[in-house]
C-alpha cells in the first residue's frame, strides 16, 4: 500500500511545522519582548509554547515509524525492529532524534521557570532548528543552505510565535493590561518584526534560488509553481502586517472604537496565510521533487 505514504507524509509535515514555529517562536517572542509583555500575556504565551513543544515531540517521534513504513511499503514495517533501526541510521532518523531532544528541552526548561531573557532557554529552539537542517532539501547546498534555512526559520518562528499572544491581547485587552499596553506591545513587535521580516525574506529568497537552480524552473516545475503560491501568500502576509503597523495600531492608540477587534481579525487572516504557506511547504518538502 505505498500510496498511503504520499498522503500521510505531507499531513504529518503540515502538523509538524506549526508546532516547530510556535515552540521556537514562543521562546524568542517572550525573550525579545520581555519588557513589554504583561504577566498575563507572558503566561498565555508560555502555555502555547508548552503545548506546541509537546505536539512537536509527539510528531517528531511518529516520523521514525512513518519513515520505516514508507521504507518497507506496508503498515507492518512501522513496528519492524530492523526497519526502525535502518531509519534511525539515516538523516531522517537523526533529524527526528534531534527534534525530539529539542522539544523535550523546551518543555523541561520552560517548566523550570527560567527568566524570559535567560540564554539557557535558547537551547531547545536551537536544537529544533538544527534538526531541520540535517535532512531533506536543506542538505542540498551543504552549510550554505542549512544556514539560510536556519535564519529563515528563526525569523518566521518569531513572527508566528507573536500572532496568538497579540490576538489574545486584541480580543481581551482588559485581561492583558488594557489598550495602551496592547498598542505599546504591538508597536514594539512591529519594530522588531521589520528587521526579522527582512532577514527571513532575504534568507528564504536565496534559499529558494539555491534549490531552483534557474528562473525557468519557477514556471515549468511543480516545485516552482508551489513556490509561486508561497510568494503570493507571503505578499499577502506582508500587506496585512503593514496594515496592522501603520493603520490599526495607531487607531488603537487613538482610542478608536473597534480598532482592537479589527486588529484581532487581521491577525486571524495572518494566521490563515501562514497555514497556507506551511501547507505549500509541506508539499514541497515531502511530495514534490526538486527541479533537476
Amino acid at each position: 500500500m505505498p500510496e498511503i505514504w504520499t498522503i500521510l507524509t505531507p499531513v504529518l509535515r503540515l502538523a509538524f511545522y506549526p508546532a516547530v514555529l510556535l515552540a521556537i517562536g514562543g521562546v524568542s517572542f517572550t525573550a525579545l519582548m520581555a519588557r513589554q509583555l504583561p504577566a498575563a500575556t507572558m503566561a498565555y504565551t508560555g502555555r502555547v509554547t508548552g503545548r506546541a513543544a509537546l505536539a512537536g515531540l509527539i510528531i517528531a517521534a511518529l516520523q521514525v515509524p512513518m519513515a520505516a513504513g514508507n521504507l518497507g511499503g506496508d503498515v507492518a514495517s512501522m513496528t519492524d525492529g530492523m526497519m526502525l533501526t535502518l531509519v534511525l541510521q539515516t538523516p531522517t532518523g537523526s533529524s527526528a532524534i534531534a527534534a525530539m531532544a529539542g522539544f523535550l528541552l523546551v518543555l523541561v526548561i520552560e517548566r523550570l521557570g527560567f527568566g524570559p531573557i535567560n540564554p539557557v532557554r535558547l537551547a531547545g529552539p536551537v536544537l529544533v532548528i538544527l534538526s531541520l537542517t540535517l535532512s531533506g532539501h536543506a542538505t542540498t547546498g551543504g552549510a550554505v543552505t542549512a544556514a539560510l534555512l536556519a535564519v529563515h526559520l528563526a525569523g518566521l518562528g518569531f513572527w508566528m510565535g507573536a500572532l496568538l499572544p497579540l490576538r489574545a491581547m486584541s480580543r481581551a485587552p482588559e485581561q492583558h493590561g488594557g489598550l495602551p499596553v496592547l498598542a505599546d506591545t504591538a508597536e514594539a513587535f512591529g519594530r522588531l518584526a521589520g528587521w526579522g521580516v527582512a532577514l527571513l525574506v532575504a534568507a528564504g529568497g536565496i534559499y529558494a534560488a539555491q534549490l531552483l537552480g534557474s528562473f525557468s524552473a519557477l514556471l515549468t516545475t511543480a516545485y516552482g509553481n508551489l513556490l509561486l503560491v508561497k510568494i503570493g501568500l507571503v505578499g499577502g502576509l506582508l500587506a496585512l502586517a503593514a496594515l496592522n503597523r501603520w493603520r490599526l495600531v495607531p487607531a488603537i492608540r487613538d482610542g478608536l472604537d473597534g480598532a482592537a477587534d479589527r486588529l484581532a481579525a487581521s491577525i486571524a487572516w495572518e494566521m490563515l496565510a501562514v497555514l497556507g504557506i506551511l501547507a505549500a511547504t509541506g508539499l514541497m518538502t515531502s511530495t514534490v521533487p526538486l527541479p533537476a
